[in-house]
């Protein structure tokens, strides 16, 4: 099982085409996009391309994004996602409302929370909670535009040209 992450493209529509290519080079199962997908007059462009990306999608609804553009996915956008993997709860949200230090009631040590709206990759273990913001691809606000790699031997997150800049085991 390999799930990608992306967050923060900000109505980028060259930004939705990389994500689309990542996610098909990776061979993804799952491609989720954490949020603030639009901003701007081109939302039908980055939803097109959006549809393109590998495996199950998830669109999740930022702070930037409205229920106006919902009808332009190919899958409907939600406030957070849930899945069980790799022998643990992972949460995906936004950003904006549950982070790493707002977190839901049902996540228990050794669980996952997901999610972006800092444009800053960072990847951390708190208080027995794995905290995986996976940054921008667009608008990176720590210089490095990157997307999140989740597997069975952990979360990896990776810059534009395939480098690994972080990684952080599930043997924690």
């Amino acid at each position: 099982m390999k799930i990608i992450v992306f967050s923060d493209l900000h109505g980028d529509a060259c930004g939705a085409r990389l994500a689309a290519r990542i996610s098909r080079a990776e061979h993804a199962d799952k491609t989720v996009v954490c949020g603030d997908i639009f901003g701007g007059a081109s939302y039908k462009e980055v939803a097109e391309a959006l549809s393109e990306v590998s495996g199950v999608q998830y669109f999740l609804r930022g702070n930037n994004d409205y229920g106006c553009y919902d009808a332009f996915l190919s899958s409907p956008a939600e406030d957070y996602a849930i899945m069980y993997h790799f022998g643990r709860t992972l949460f995906f949200t936004h950003g904006h409302r549950y982070n790493a230090f707002a977190l839901p009631s049902f996540l228990k040590e050794g669980d996952a929370i997901v999610y972006g709206h800092t444009h800053v990759t960072r990847l951390t273990v708190q208080n027995g909670l794995f905290a995986l913001n996976v940054g921008s691809l667009c608008r990176p606000r720590d210089g490095v535009a990157a997307y999140m790699l989740l597997d069975e031997k952990g979360a990896r997150a990776v810059d534009l040209q395939g480098r690994t800049i972080s990684f952080l085991p599930w043997q924690n």
